[in-house]
C-alpha cells in the first residue's frame, strides 16, 4: 500500500504544477486543524451551553476567521 501511494503521489507530482507540492505539504496540517477543531467541539460538548456571551462571541469570531481565511487560499488558487 505504500509503494502505491508514493506512485500517486509521483504521477501527480509529475503532471500537476508547483503548487501540488504545496497542497501535498499542507493537508496534513488542514487534516490535524480539523481533528482537533472536532475532537474540541466533542469535548466541550455539555459545557458549551453554560457559556457567556464573550464567549460565544469568541468562537464566532474564530470561525468567522478561518472561514474567511480558507475563502481567501481559495480565491488566490
Amino acid at each position: 500500500m505504500p509503494a502505491f501511494l508514493f506512485g500517486v503521489v509521483c504521477v501527480l507530482l509529475r503532471l500537476t504544477d508547483v503548487w501540488s507540492w504545496w497542497a501535498l505539504l499542507w493537508t496534513p496540517v488542514l487534516l490535524l486543524a480539523v481533528g482537533t477543531t472536532v475532537c474540541e467541539w466533542r469535548l466541550s460538548a455539555h459545557p458549551r451551553w453554560q457559556m457567556g456571551i464573550l464567549e460565544w462571541l469568541s468562537l464566532i469570531i474564530a470561525h468567522v476567521g478561518l472561514a474567511a481565511s480558507l475563502f481567501v487560499i481559495w480565491l488566490s488558487g
